[in-house]
């Protein structure tokens, strides 16, 4: 509950630079009186302005100044909530808030607007359109609770009921579900983006997997072509080496023809050595009759013997020469075919070399190929590359994926929340709750002030007023008198309601003007005796220029204007029998 305790001012609309103060809590009922235009309902522009900043009238803020100081406006209120102490310091020219808590300045980190937000919501608990339906009642510029659109009389009801703060939930949720649809929005692009990287790396992957398979299938040709001519190397091979085994059998027969030759040749020599030694033996007799050596005559007998038997010699050496040239001749063929056969051994030996260095090249080649085709087969870097680039979108689309499913859950959620959350929802059941409460009090103020309707609300605010007499009727068919009977009834129900709530309870209730107005005599003294036997914790401010009624409060508080300058004096009174008119 919120006990108001002081209210002061100074240099505000008609006040001088000397504070005004008013003791908001010691007496139970207060009249404050004066002239039009003495400033009795200043006392209303000060609360509100200190609370809210803004007057309870249509007076703008500029207005609120003193026209004649022109400077340092200033209003001051304290109250306490529990054990904490505050006290609002709010000025014009220069302008300032101060608020304080047990005499420490309260939140100075938020800017203005935020920290008078921070103390509606968190301190007093209520707004100014709230307030100025529980605190005060019947100014000319208030406005009746029954004339208020739907919308301000939820408003009123839900700050009564502390339920604004599923309007303020409801709020929040709506940011909340813009905020889950844009990242839902961009998780889905997110996705459907991943989606296309995967089928595009996916069919990257297939045109590198069919051009790895060309290469393969390339080098797997080249290596069947080696293969081939490996195999065609290898039956050369083996043809030259049956050639060469075929010719060394041939060579076979003729490799002694050499000794044969070089036999042949130095027996030739031998044979043409006597040859030349025989036919100079047989020139010697043929030219010679005497014996160089001896000079003895020779006989011709001796010389036809000689040269019968040189003769003989050489022919029988000549037949041999002839024989053995003949050999020779044969011999020399012969060590010709073997060194033709050796020649041919040599140059298909030499074509073995070199195709058996040839099939070692083509068996190195078709080892590499084999290699790098199972290189291509297994996983190269190329191919491991564009799987992992592969594997990274795929997760990166799972996380996306789990990502989505709790946003659509998330979004499930706060579509079931924002149900709840909206007027037909939680707060009409809680609204329903305290409606046959609110209309009971509302018909029990109402028989109090003898005005016997049956008057309902129903979860919309639309009343319903039925007359013991009369069919269905509305709240402006009723007259002034009836409807200041109505909306002072309502204005004690939300109090009412407020306490038994504990949601926005205060000490102050002010009436403007009320015993002046619409009221018969008959209304004010029923209201003044509901006003007495309200509660015994709140103090009753009732603005008044009717006379005569001083002696029916506890204390009077008189406003007259000094020099252009309001001021205030106060009465405490001597009640002997109350408002009971």
């Amino acid at each position: 509950m919120i006990i108001f305790e002081k209210i002061r001012w100074k240099n505000f609309l008609s006040t001088g630079n000397v504070f005004s103060e008013i003791d908001l809590e010691s007496n139970r009922t207060n009249l404050i009186v004066g002239n039009n235009g003495a400033g009795k309902s200043t006392i209303l522009d000060a609360l509100t302005f200190s609370l809210f900043g803004k007057p309870f009238r249509k007076i703008s803020k500029g207005s609120l100044i003193n026209s004649i100081n022109e400077k340092d406006c200033v209003v001051e209120i304290e109250f306490r909530i529990g054990k904490l102490e505050y006290k609002v310091v709010r000025g014009i020219k220069p302008n300032k808030l101060e608020i304080y808590c047990n005499d420490q300045l309260w939140n100075q980190e938020s800017t203005l607007v935020e920290q008078q937000k921070n103390f509606e919501a968190n301190v007093l608990k209520m707004n100014y359109k709230s307030f100025t339906q529980i605190v005060v009642l019947g100014s000319s510029t208030f406005v009746p609770f029954m004339k208020l659109p739907g919308a301000q009389r939820r408003d009123i009801i839900e700050d009564i009921l502390d339920i604004q703060v599923f309007s303020t939930m409801n709020v929040l949720l709506k940011d909340k579900i813009r905020e889950n649809n844009e990242e839902l929005r961009d998780v889905d692009y997110q996705l459907d983006l991943l989606k296309d990287k995967i089928e595009i790396q996916k069919q990257n992957m297939l045109s590198l997997q069919q051009r790895t398979q060309e290469e393969i299938n390339r080098k797997q040709e080249k290596v069947n072509e080696y293969k081939k001519t490996e195999l065609q190397g290898a039956e050369d091979v083996s043809i030259l080496t049956q050639q060469i085994g075929n010719l060394n059998e041939e060579m076979k027969t003729y490799q002694k023809s050499s000794d044969k030759l070089a036999k042949l040749n130095t027996f030739m020599i031998k044979m043409t050595h006597k040859m030349n030694t025989c036919k100079k033996e047989h020139e010697f007799f043929e030219k010679n009759h005497v014996c160089p050596t001896c000079t003895q005559e020779l006989s011709e007998s001796f010389r036809d013997d000689k040269l019968k038997e040189g003769q003989t010699k050489l022919d029988e050496m000549n037949l041999g020469f002839d024989e053995i040239k003949t050999a020779i001749q044969e011999e020399q063929s012969r060590f010709e075919k073997f060194t033709e056969l050796s020649t041919q051994v040599n140059e298909i030996n030499s074509s073995i070399s070199q195709t058996n260095f040839q099939l070692m090249t083509i068996r190195k080649q078709v080892e590499s190929l084999q290699e790098e085709i199972t290189e291509l087969e297994g996983d190269n870097v190329d191919k491991k590359a564009e799987f992992d680039k592969l594997q990274l979108l795929v997760n990166s689309k799972k996380d996306l994926s789990k990502q989505h499913a709790s946003l659509k859950q998330d979004k499930d959620v706060l579509s079931t929340a924002g149900q709840l959350l909206k007027d037909n929802g939680i707060k009409t059941r809680i609204i329903k709750t305290y409606l046959p409460t609110m209309n009971k009090l509302i018909n029990d103020f109402l028989q109090r002030m003898e005005f016997y309707v049956n008057f309902t609300l129903d979860e919309n605010f639309e009343e319903k007023i039925k007359s013991r007499y009369r069919d269905v009727f509305s709240y402006d068919s009723f007259s002034e008198g009836e409807k200041a009977r109505i909306d002072i009834a309502l204005l004690l129900t939300w109090r009412s309601i407020a306490k038994l709530k504990n949601s926005v309870d205060t000490n102050l209730l002010i009436l403007d003007e009320i015993f002046d107005g619409s009221l018969d005599q008959s209304g004010t003294s029923d209201l003044g005796w509901i006003l007495r036997n309200f509660d015994d914790s709140t103090k009753v401010f009732v603005i008044s220029h009717k006379q005569g009624l001083d002696d029916k409060f506890d204390r009077t508080i008189s406003v007259e204007k000094v020099k252009n300058y309001s001021v205030i004096s106060e009465t405490v009174n001597e009640v002997t029998h109350g408002l009971v008119g």
